[in-house]
């Protein structure tokens, strides 16, 4: 089974052109993916439409040191804090749904953290970046695997607790972007200007938790409708068992606040 990898640096990452249907506006609305954070950066972002230094973030999600953070309207929500057991060096659901008026936070298919009053007019004119922040930037850099990174607008794909599947999800009328190591559909799939991650070979998913996957011993270009997805200068090999392993760091914080506030 193949993945999407990305190197936690500012050279990997999957960038989608700003469009319209990225804006969630005032509908309802999913973001989902499946993760294995492997990274030891400060800030690392799993998706951000906008960047903190700018003060123009109108959606993201970043796991700064254990703390679950819900970016909106620039402001952080922390939503739980998290032992790095929890999340590090396995695979992880992730869902994010609005609903009424309401997000919810899932991790493994159970809501956490406490539900979101929510009515924000999700809107600006950034480009969504998988795995760092619009500006890019290496701290902000998420690394590890991700399965799947799912975004959907219009819909709250769950209202409820769920039992978290590990089969691949399907686009539905409500798609705006599917992100699989086979390449991006959705309505803006064929939009993708910039992707510099890399995809690897990950064992086959199985129930009740994806296992953890093993150091990738060869890259797997992925084909974007009749070219590849990443050029040359873009490819990463790897030597079994070469990959360090994750963990939250000892780097210190040289912003005024932790959670980069």
């Amino acid at each position: 089974m193949s993945s999407l990898y990305f190197l936690g640096n500012n050279t990997s990452y999957i960038s989608i052109p700003n469009a319209p249907a990225l804006n969630f506006e005032t509908q309802d609305f999913t973001v989902e993916w499946f993760q294995y954070e492997m990274d030891t950066n400060p800030y690392p972002r799993i998706f951000q439409k906008g960047t903190y230094s700018s003060s123009n973030i109108s959606i993201g999600v970043s796991i700064e040191g254990g703390s679950f953070y819900y970016w909106r309207n620039n402001t952080p929500y922390l939503v739980a804090n998290l032992a790095s057991s929890d999340y590090k060096n396995k695979w992880v659901h992730f869902a994010i749904c609005r609903t009424g008026g309401t997000t919810t936070f899932y991790m493994n298919g159970v809501s956490f953290g406490t539900p979101l009053a929510d009515t924000y007019n999700y809107t600006n004119t950034e480009n969504l970046l998988v795995a760092n922040e619009t500006t890019l930037s290496s701290n902000a850099a998420f690394g590890g695997y991700m399965y799947y990174f799912h975004y959907m607008k219009g819909v709250a794909k769950y209202t409820a607790n769920f039992t978290a599947s590990t089969s691949m999800v399907s686009n539905t009328a409500n798609t705006v972007l599917l992100l699989t190591a086979t390449g991006a559909s959705g309505s803006l799939g064929a939009t993708i200007t910039s992707t510099a991650g890399t995809f690897a070979i990950t064992p086959t998913l199985s129930s009740p938790a994806p296992p953890s996957p093993p150091a990738p011993s060869w890259f797997l270009p992925v084909l974007f409708g009749s070219r590849a997805l990443f050029t040359d200068n873009n490819r990463f090999y790897y030597k079994p068992h070469s990959l360090a392993s994750g963990g939250v760091g000892s780097v210190r914080n040289y912003r005024k606040k932790g959670r980069r506030t």
